[in-house]
């Protein structure tokens, strides 16, 4: 087997590089879709409520 892939599947610090990529990237992609989710439910609540919506971007 190729050395570097013994390094990630065969020892230890090769499954914690794996699963930290992972994270980063999932925190990568879950932060701005929950941002997203949220802002969208706080319009809705807002138009409901019947107040003017908060201008978006600079």
């Amino acid at each position: 087997m190729h050395p570097i892939l013994v390094e990630l599947f065969a020892r230890p610090v090769g499954w914690l590089l794996i699963a930290g990529t992972l994270v980063m990237i999932g925190i990568g992609i879950g932060v701005p879709l929950f941002i997203r989710k949220r802002e969208r439910a706080e319009e809705e609540a807002a138009r409901a409520r019947g107040d003017a919506p908060r201008p978006r971007g600079p």
